[in-house]
């Protein structure tokens, strides 16, 4: 794609206060609902379509509304594409293919002539005043930039969308592309047509039917006695082929019924999915086409709404392919379904709160260059679309190492607290392992999402200097550690080169660091790294594993289910007598 509007940011609409929003050519904005999601849809529109905005746009009635956008990648041979008029008239406000435009409304009981636009101007005579207000021939450049954005609003729309012909909605955008074809094939034989049907129809037809005849004659007898040398005729204009067009819509038929019906008379699921249908037949024809300079906006609200899963991968490849042919897309989602890893880069979490107001959170895209020069290749896992509906739709992230907190965490946050991790906005993520905790908390962090990990205790031990969570020669690991070689021989645990537990036939290093953690001698050593780690948001199994604290239980599938069965039928401190403050006291911390 040849241009975009990269950022926008928006003053005083709705509930955005002042904020700038990284755009792409294709860009999922996700959020609970009143985020204000729709409202940045709705700024992009005002931007670049002039219109008077009513009292309830305004954040602030004693403050305009003010939107900036920055356009990219306006080069050279989008230029000499352009109208020789409008191109002298915007090339001298392009900077490195940059443009910056802004549309104003100073208040709500403003007239039409009060809502300006404005563009920057590169080499100002004033540097003070850098905003050129209103020059000629401006809008009309951006429109050709830029034509009528489509937006497509949430579900109760789509009968709108689809059954009226207008240039702003998927048919009338679709039936643009089919006529413009029609008028270029059929343009003679359609006209010929036209003629013969104004030949009987017009007043001054040449072949005009008897009953039209006979009704002059009739009436003009009349006539001529009130007003003579006044006389009248029939007249009925001949369509031309715009007005027949404008009047083109779409007719549904099932197979069972063979008559066609309208739109509105189908249900919300089989609207919605035409209407996606049409956006992606869109999609094809913008392939097609050559020689367009044009990037129109498609907004859309929530494009998931009523598609089952396989529909909306359909719909997302329609997107994707629309965003690389002439189409920046920019839309709300509920669904990760729209959203796969490559797109997690540039996908924005809109965020609301009464200080800023609607804001996004860093993007990841942004944030894995400041964690690290190229992404980690295991952040993969952390990312995959399984996670990603857990990440890009909750409040705080909580990372888990292994399966079985995968397995029974959830169910142990909905016995303590009577409602699951989602009504807590809080999502829980497998790791895998705990390799990729360091770096995973820096991500989500840096993306402004509030990250927990819950690890074992071999981790802080083996890990925790290395990743920067204790001082190096911590006195406590220090402590265990010697406490470790002291009775690695008779519990038969064997040490690796570096001190701790390794594998061997007859023991797991996890099973030797849970003999390690029931040593009396180093209770406090580990309450005191448990503590440490705590002040980095970081929670320790004391005993070694969850498996641990839960009782024992199997590290398997059985031993899942039975656990859960029984936290379905008994009291958590007839389960674990031993542990249950120790579990209360974490999911505590997981969800505040």
């Amino acid at each position: 794609m040849s241009h975009i509007l990269a950022e926008i940011t928006i003053k005083n609409y709705k509930s955005i206060k002042d904020y700038s929003f990284e755009l792409t050519s294709y860009t999922p904005l996700v959020g609970y609902n009143n985020a204000g999601k729709s409202n940045i849809l709705e700024a992009i529109v005002w931007l670049l379509r002039k219109s008077t905005l009513t009292e309830a746009a305004f954040n602030d009635i004693s403050q305009p509304v003010e939107v900036i956008g920055k356009i990219t990648g306006v080069s050279e041979d989008i230029l000499r594409a352009m109208p020789t008029n409008q191109r002298n008239k915007i090339e001298s406000y392009i900077n490195n293919g940059i443009i910056y435009i802004k549309r104003t409304q100073p208040s709500p009981s403003c007239v039409a002539t009060d809502v300006k636009l404005y563009i920057k101007n590169p080499a100002p005579e004033n540097p003070d005043v850098p905003w050129d207000i209103n020059p000629t021939g401006i809008e009309q450049a951006i429109q050709k930039l830029y034509p009528e954005p489509i937006y497509i609003q949430a579900m109760q729309d789509s009968s709108e969308d689809i059954s009226k012909n207008k240039t702003t909605t998927s048919i009338g955008r679709l039936l643009i592309k089919i006529f413009g074809t029609i008028q270029d094939n059929y343009n003679e034989q359609v006209q010929t047509a036209f003629d013969a049907i104004k030949k009987l129809l017009d007043a001054d037809g040449e072949e005009r039917i008897t009953e039209f005849i006979d009704f002059d004659r009739t009436v003009n007898e009349k006539v001529s006695s009130f007003f003579p040398g006044i006389t009248v005729k029939v007249h009925v204009p001949a369509p031309d082929l715009k007005d027949v067009y404008s009047k083109s819509t779409i007719k549904i038929y099932e197979a069972l019924d063979g008559e066609g019906k309208d739109v509105n008379c189908m249900g919300h699921g089989t609207q919605r999915s035409i209407q996606m249908a049409l956006v992606r037949h869109l999609a094809d024809l913008k392939r097609e086409a050559e020689g367009d300079i044009s990037n129109t906006l498609l907004l859309i609200d929530e494009p998931e709404l009523y598609l089952h899963p396989q529909a909306i991968e359909i719909l997302r490849d329609a997107l994707k392919k629309l965003s690389t042919q002439g189409f920046q897309i920019i839309f709300s989602t509920h669904s990760a379904n729209t959203i796969i890893k490559d797109d997690m880069g540039n996908t924005l979490l809109i965020r609301k709160d009464g200080v800023r107001g609607t804001y996004q959170r860093t993007t990841l895209h942004n944030a894995i260059p400041s964690v690290e020069a190229d992404a980690p290749a295991q952040l993969a896992l952390l990312f995959s679309l399984s996670n990603s509906s857990n990440i890009l739709f909750s409040e705080k992230v909580v990372l888990a190492e292994g399966t079985t907190e995968k397995r029974l965490l959830p169910e142990l946050v909905i016995k303590v607290t009577g409602k699951t991790l989602g009504l807590h906005k809080a999502a829980q993520v497998s790791m895998g392992g705990s390799t990729n905790t360091k770096k995973s908390k820096q991500v989500l962090e840096m993306m402004d999402l509030p990250t927990k990990a819950i690890l074992d205790l071999d981790y802080a031990l083996t890990k925790g200097e290395i990743d920067g969570y204790l001082v190096p020669g911590d006195s406590d690991v220090n402590a265990i550690k010697t406490h470790l070689a002291c009775i690695a021989v008779q519990n038969n645990i064997t040490l690796g080169t570096n001190g701790w537990p390794t594998k061997t036939t007859t023991m797991t290093a996890a099973e030797a660091f849970s003999i390690l953690a029931r040593e009396a001698t180093i209770q406090q050593n580990i309450e005191n790294i448990k503590s440490k780690m705590l002040t980095h948001n970081v929670w320790i199994w004391k005993k070694g594993t969850i498996e641990d604290h839960l009782g024992g239980i199997p590290k398997n599938e059985h031993g899942w289910h039975a656990f859960n069965q029984r936290l379905k039928n008994e009291e958590l401190t007839a389960i674990l007598p031993n542990d249950y403050q120790e579990i209360v006291d974490l999911i505590t911390w997981m969800i505040n």
